[in-house]
Order: C-alpha cells, then structure tokens, then sequence
C-alpha cells in the first residue's frame, strides 16, 4: 500500500509540474504583443511594448514608432531594438503597421517600372503621407501620383494614441513620434496636422513629401532630425535619380529645418562637431541646435553614413543613436520632473536664455541649483551682484532652480 501511495504522490507531483510548465509558457502575453483597431474601413495591426521592471504603477508616457517604405512593424522592433529606452524611460512603445498601396493604378504602374528599369519597387507597405513620385522613363512621363493618397493615416495614429491611453489609462501627455526612413516622412506629416498631442518628434533618414498636409498650421513642436549627405534613398538634396528615371523624393532637408525653426520661433543655430565617442569608421557628425525653451529643432547632420545607418558605440562611431534619442525624449518630458521640481511658467527671474556665459538675475543675491535632463542634481551655488558665470557648463539643456529670499523659481534652462 506504501508502494502504491508513493506512486501516486509522484503521478501527482508530475502533473502538478505539467499545469505549471503550460501555464507559464502557454499564457504569457508576448512582448511585444500584436494587436488589431479599427480605423476607416481598414482593420490595422500594430505591435504594443510595455517597459519592464518599472517602480510605477503606470507607463510615463509612449513613443509611436513608424517603420519605413516597404517595411513592416516587425522589420522595425528588430532592426531599431528600443526596448532599453522604454525600460529605463518607463515608456510604452507603439509600432504600426502601414497598408498596402490602395490605388490598382498605381500598383499596375509601378509593375511595369520594375519590368522595364529591372527595380524592385515594392508598395506592400506605404504610408499615406504626402508623398508623391513622379516616374519618367526614355524622357517618357509615366506617373505621377501620390502614395495611398486616400488613407487617412493620421486619423489611423490619431485613433491608436487615443485607445493606448484609456486602455493604460494614461494622461494626454509625453507622446513622442520616432520614425525612419518613411516612417520620418510620416512623422512631419502628423506633427503637421496634430502636432499640438506630441511632446517631441524624431526623424531618422526621413524628410518631408512634396504634397505634404497642414503646412500652414503654424503647430509648434520639438523636433529631432537625424540625415545623412550621403544618404543614396532619401538624398539631402530631396530628390532621386535612378537609371532611366527621376523619382521626386522630398523637399530638400535645408527647407525642412528651415521651416520648422521659423514654425518654431528658435534662435541662432549652434553648431558643434560630435566626438562623445573615438571613431574608428571616418563618418562624422555635426550637430546643429535651434534653441527654444519648448519648442527646439536638432539637426544631426551626418556625412559619410549610408541611409539605414543606425549610430552604435561598440561599432565604432562617434555617437549612439540610442543615447541621443533618449536624451531628446528625457529634454521634453513632463510630469514627474516637474512634479519634482515644481516647474513654473512665471516671468523669469533670470536672463538671458539661452545662455552663453554668464546669467544675470533679478535679485543681487541668492542661490541656484542646476539639475540635468534627468532631474540629477549638478551642483548648488550661491550668486551675489546679480550674476553667475555658467562658461564652463556643457552645451545642452538644463533645469535651474534659483531661490532669493521667500521665492524659489524653476524653469529649463539652454546653454549654448
């Protein structure tokens, strides 16, 4: 009978172990998970991360990730692994699925462009985004059209961002837009119209369609613009010749910039060689920055990178894509630093910003207390005359507490 228990007990304890493997393995929800919304007449896919090992009860914001021309959500989270930035910013990341080209026309001209110029023109994936090409072949025009003129793409993000925030039930704030190659065409298109929702976008090898939307909307929004000179797909000049034809691609990058820091209302670039790492590959990178105390634009000016380029430290570049991105996002977002801090919108009580070297206050003593991106203090000192000589910080941005008397103020803070 002993025999028979003991056989029992061990029957039990293997199906015991076999519910447990099943349960642990069956029923975890992948992540990313895939999932469906609809928008229009469409039913649209898009992959959902949710950062891991957060001390928060909720997500601190989210960035929507837009792949590029012919690519796909999957294509993105492989080739652009962003899941340390949602981690260590407690972010959630959104990645979209663009339709196919809906127009048959287009796709039956586009056929006959491979056939004839032996090209792999591939719509299976298309934002609809003010893009337009025009295709000419032995001086012939062929086409000239507009891809997936007819999706309401922004409408498709707009519907995307409005049910990640109540299913997370998370406030209208911190949503950055990061997209690459096409995907950045698509990002400017959605800030253009709806810009006035985003914290801050990022565009990577991308540019802005030449029946591109919403121009004259006036929406101010940070912007963070990575380009190559070199770039063969999406060229700095903002358009493309190919053997037997001329693709209209863009504007050209300088007329992007140009726009968005006149939108913006910035000041005189800043211009500084970027060294954060010894290069080992000759591609170099000049950083130019409009600063404005919400509403800067960033231009990373690359030369010698190919088009799908991604920056990495242990490849031997001089910078990290990864580490310039994260500290965009961590520059415009709101919330928990300024809960912190006790930001305030009320007349300064110092000048100029941005500054240069020194600062001069309102009051002729106090104290000041300089804070990083991340809410880090720096260091704490005392100022008397009215001034401060900040010559030797680093150009960036900043946060600055400074107290006189019963007055304690915070604001972001430029240094250039």
């Amino acid at each position: 009978m002993k025999i028979l228990y003991d056989i029992c007990s061990v029957k039990r304890y293997i199906f015991i172990c076999i519910v447990w493997w099943f349960a642990t393995t069956t029923f975890v929800a992948a992540n990313p998970e895939r999932k469906t919304i609809h928008a229009g007449e469409f039913v649209r896919e898009y992959l959902i991360y949710t950062p891991k090992h957060s001390q928060h009860e909720k997500a601190g914001g989210i960035i929507i990730c837009l792949h590029g021309f012919g690519r796909t959500m999957y294509d993105f989270v492989d080739e652009y692994d962003l899941s340390g930035v949602a981690d260590s910013l407690n972010m959630i990341i959104v990645a979209p699925q663009a339709l196919p080209e809906q127009d048959p026309n287009l796709l039956l001209n586009a056929a006959i462009i491979n056939l004839l110029n032996d090209n792999n023109m591939s719509l299976n994936s298309v934002w609809g985004c003010g893009l337009s090409i025009h295709v000419s072949t032995f001086g012939v025009n062929m086409f000239n059209a507009e891809l997936n003129k007819d999706v309401d793409d922004v409408d498709f993000i707009d519907r995307l961002i409005d049910g990640i925030l109540s299913e997370y039930q998370l406030p209208d704030e911190n949503i950055f837009m990061l997209g690459t190659s096409l995907g950045g065409f698509m990002t400017y298109q959605y800030a253009l119209k709806k810009g006035n929702r985003l914290s801050g976008i990022i565009s990577i090898a991308g540019s802005m369609g030449l029946s591109v939307k919403g121009m004259d909307s006036g929406i101010q929004v940070p912007v963070c613009d990575f380009h190559s000179i070199t770039d063969e797909v999406v060229p700095y000049s903002g358009s493309l010749v190919q053997f037997l034809s001329l693709i209209s691609l863009a504007m050209p990058k300088a007329d992007v910039i140009d726009y968005w820091t006149k939108t913006n209302s910035t000041g005189k670039p800043v211009a500084e060689q970027i060294h954060y790492y010894p290069s080992t590959n000759g591609i170099t990178v000049e950083k130019i920055t409009y600063p404005d105390a919400d509403n800067e634009v960033i231009h990373y000016k690359i030369n010698g990178a190919s088009h799908s380029y991604f920056f990495k430290e242990e490849e031997g570049d001089c910078m990290d894509h990864v580490e310039e991105i994260t500290r965009f996002i961590q520059s415009h977002t709101s919330g928990r630093l300024n809960h912190n801090l006790n930001m305030t919108s009320q007349k300064l009580l110092f000048y100029p910003n941005p500054v240069q070297d020194k600062i001069y206050f309102d009051a002729e003593s106090g104290k000041i207390t300089l804070y990083d991106i991340a809410g880090q203090q720096l260091f704490t000192q005392s100022f008397i005359n009215g001034q401060a000589d900040l010559s030797f910080l680093k150009q960036g941005i900043y946060f600055i507490q400074v107290q006189s008397g019963n007055t304690v103020q915070v604001n972001k803070l430029i240094k250039k």
